[in-house]
């Protein structure tokens, strides 16, 4: 059973991302662009829009914005997937010319993007698993009857959603690790293939996405909070009981985000290339270490 060497990883992820800054910059400055631009715009449109909504009170002006929301998710999923190929192509396969542009957007790309509509099916199936399985045992214990027989029943219910959460979160670390490089190199979605290449390395996983993602994580929450203010992430649960201060709450809030929406989407922009290149390479490194075998890129 192969290990994931975590110390190696953390440090070939930080040497390529940081130490290869054109070179990361030259492979997604193109979705970058794209996903910035047309973040804005729709961004925009959208927090104008649901702010108005929420004022007039007029729920139908929502419909149009989340489905042009939905399609920009869309988009962004497959630009997304366009970087992390090309991430992990230049890391595994790397060209021998410099490398101005690396777009990509063929079976690979597309697999990649089965994997992360998969993956994210199965996250809902996992979430309605958990709220219909704490609900279940809620209702029997108030059925069943007596406080003590309540108290009880919810408290089981609130055991089983945390140890839920917990099974997702192992579950999900083995199936989407090292799930781009498979579907690149192998075929077919990577979530399998991932889960079989990580057996045995669930922590090793969780040290490596512990030092290289969460801290630039870190950066970009400490950005929006230092641009937007804390209130902003608030959500307020004191105004479940009056709805009408909710919206207004609601409404301010994304008044908020759209006046302060240029500079965060290019701050965004300016961290892109460090967000990016420590996302993608850790599975690229990974991969190599946990394959006995090399493996050709496929289309």
């Amino acid at each position: 059973m192969s290990k994931i060497p975590v110390a190696q990883t953390v440090a070939d992820s930080y040497r390529f991302t940081f130490g290869g800054l054109g070179r990361v910059i030259a492979l997604i400055w193109l979705p970058i662009a794209t996903m910035t631009i047309g973040g804005y715009f729709v961004m925009q449109s959208y927090n104008v829009g649901m702010a108005g909504s929420l004022e007039s009170g007029d729920a139908a002006q929502q419909g149009p914005l989340l489905l042009r929301m939905f399609a920009f998710q869309m988009v962004n999923a497959v630009l997304l997937a366009v970087m992390a190929v090309a991430i992990v192509r230049e890391i595994l396969a790397p060209l021998k010319r410099p490398v101005f542009l690396r777009f990509s957007l063929g079976p690979a790309e597309f697999r990649v993007v089965g994997g992360f509509i998969g993956l994210y099916m199965l996250m809902i199936l996992f979430i309605v698993i958990l709220t219909f399985g704490g609900l279940i045992l809620g209702f029997a214990g108030s059925a069943i009857g007596g406080a003590a027989t309540k108290q009880g029943a919810f408290a089981i219910a609130g055991l089983v959603f945390v140890f839920g959460i917990f099974a997702m979160i192992y579950v999900f670390a083995r199936l989407g690790f090292v799930m781009v490089p498979a579907a690149a190199l192998e075929g077919g979605f990577g979530i399998e293939r991932s889960w079989w290449l990580t057996k045995g390395n669930f922590w090793r996983i969780v040290l490596v996405t512990a030092a290289t993602v969460i801290p630039i994580a870190i950066v970009w929450a400490v950005v929006q909070v230092t641009i937007v203010g804390a209130d902003v992430f608030n959500p307020h649960l004191e105004l479940l009981r009056d709805p009408a201060a909710m919206m207004r709450h609601q409404s301010v809030q994304m008044r908020q985000l759209s006046a302060h929406l240029p500079l965060m989407m290019g701050l965004q922009f300016l961290l892109a290339p460090f967000m990016y290149g420590l996302m993608f390479s850790p599975a690229a490194f990974a991969y190599r270490a946990l394959n006995s075998e090399p493996k050709k890129l496929m289309a």
